[in-house]
């Protein structure tokens, strides 16, 4: 999304261009202030989702004990904005084209201990594959993540040594680069009331603003709702915005 084509069209909209307001710089600025905080009230209901990719031996931990508990931070790319929520996934194993060749026991995985088709195969797996595994640096369980906050995840089962692709829920860029221009009618509403309520609250007790005063008047009157149809507006929202998420929707 295009911040200037934003400022630009809640200029025209609101017939700012036609007041003198009582600001130090242009409103154009006033307003691209204003809408660092609309990115981050937006992010709550469509948050910037990134990818990102790392080898799990490059990863950092805060502190020699959260190292033990598999205890990392989240790559520096992924965190230039407030995280939200973050999980993790193996992508590649350095181990795997071994496991699957090295593996007599199994048929369709490359992890011992599955997939036998004779009773005493299952019986050997039992005790030779869990060796095997760990001789492999992997583990039968599946990897899973937990986000901690504060940019730290911690990893479970995850292989010794592998790429591991890290998903990032986190706060737009103030610039809106990252806001879809899919979005741009629910961004522009949510925008246009918190400029409105902004300047409301600003402009309300001055009380000497030069020739323009009564212009300013006219439209102090016309925002004087903006705050409460900002808070509606976020009311609906939070009651609806779980329906884009499948994994927050709960069938009875």
């Amino acid at each position: 999304m295009n911040i200037t084509e934003v400022i630009n069209d809640i200029v025209l909209s609101q017939g700012l261009h036609t007041i003198a307001l009582p600001f130090n710089q242009p409103v154009e600025k006033v307003i691209q202030d204003i809408l660092v905080m609309t990115a981050r009230e937006y992010s709550e209901f469509k948050p910037y989702t990134q990818e990102v990719y790392e080898l799990r031996q490059n990863l950092r931990s805060p502190s020699e004990m959260a190292a033990k508990g598999n205890i990392y931070l989240l790559p520096p790319e992924a965190t230039r904005t407030k995280v939200r929520t973050a999980k993790a996934e193996a992508v590649s194993n350095e181990y795997q084209s071994a496991e699957a060749t090295t593996n007599a026991f199994t048929v369709g995985t490359p992890f011992v201990g599955f997939g036998s088709y004779y009773p005493q195969d299952i019986l050997s797996a039992t005790n030779t594959g869990a060796a095997i595994n760990k001789f492999a640096g992997v583990t039968s369980q599946l990897p899973v993540s937990t986000y901690l906050g504060f940019n730290k995840i911690q990893l479970f089962n995850f292989p010794d040594k592998c790429l591991i692709k890290f998903t990032v829920e986190r706060n737009h860029d103030p610039s809106l680069m990252t806001i879809p221009d899919t979005c741009y009618e629910s961004f522009i509403e949510l925008a246009t009331l918190d400029v409105q309520r902004t300047l409301y609250a600003t402009l309300k007790n001055m009380q000497n603003v030069g020739s323009a005063y009564k212009e300013i008047q006219l439209k102090i009157d016309e925002w004087s709702g903006a705050e409460s149809a900002q808070k509606e507006l976020l009311k609906d929202w939070r009651g609806k915005f779980h329906l884009d998420k499948i994994e927050l929707v709960q069938f009875f």
